[in-house]
């Protein structure tokens, strides 16, 4: 993989439909609280991640003050510890599936013994990049189960990149029900802003 070099051009986000299930916002379908932290309260820039000694091979637009945890080869996580939520990505993730294939095995591991599992549906999307690594196909699961006394949210997406169908990249955000809009939002800002050295 090549690294970085200077990433430019960032055009318009794709809205929240992006993250659309049954013809609504996952999101909104699963959170009736307005308890949450608005979307507003929280910034955000590039980051770079999956360093190695030829630099960066990975970045998106995220969080600015979520904290960079490195959890393996082509694995990061960026955590809001204040607020126990977290987005993660694994940008090597299967080229040998669809991502329709990854989704359905997701699915079927969920199912084996998830504590108070709640699946709130399902989509298959193609997105536009703004880094020129589209079109980009995008299988996705939101859920929810128990943790503990919580209910925690969570929404996990395979990326194909560059119009192709293959789960390259696992990308899953999680945390409260509360905050299931703003993970909404985080995590269609990462998709589409995602990109690959390569």
């Amino acid at each position: 993989m090549k690294r970085f070099g200077m990433i430019t051009g960032m055009a318009a986000l794709a809205g929240a439909g992006a993250l659309m299930v049954g013809g609504a916002v996952p999101s909104q379908a699963a959170v009736a609280s307005s308890n949450s932290v608005s979307s507003s309260s929280v910034t955000y820039k590039t980051r770079y991640f999956n360093h190695s000694s030829e630099g960066y091979h990975a970045s998106a637009v995220l969080p600015s003050t979520w904290r960079s945890v490195v959890l393996g080869p082509w694995q990061q996580r960026f955590d809001d510890t204040t607020h126990n939520r977290m987005i993660r990505f694994n940008t090597s993730y299967n080229p040998n599936l669809s991502t329709v294939t990854a989704l359905n095995r997701k699915i079927a591991a969920l199912k084996k013994g998830t504590r108070g599992l709640h699946i709130v549906g399902t989509s298959t999307v193609t997105m536009k990049s703004t880094t020129g690594q589209g079109p980009m196909r995008v299988s996705t699961v939101v859920y929810t189960y128990r943790s503990g006394k919580d209910t925690r949210w969570v929404a996990t997406r395979y990326v194909g990149v560059a119009g192709t169908t293959t789960a390259d990249t696992e990308i899953s955000t999680a945390g409260s029900t509360r905050d299931a809009k703003l993970l909404g939002t985080v995590l269609n800002k990462a998709t589409v802003s995602l990109a690959l050295a390569g």
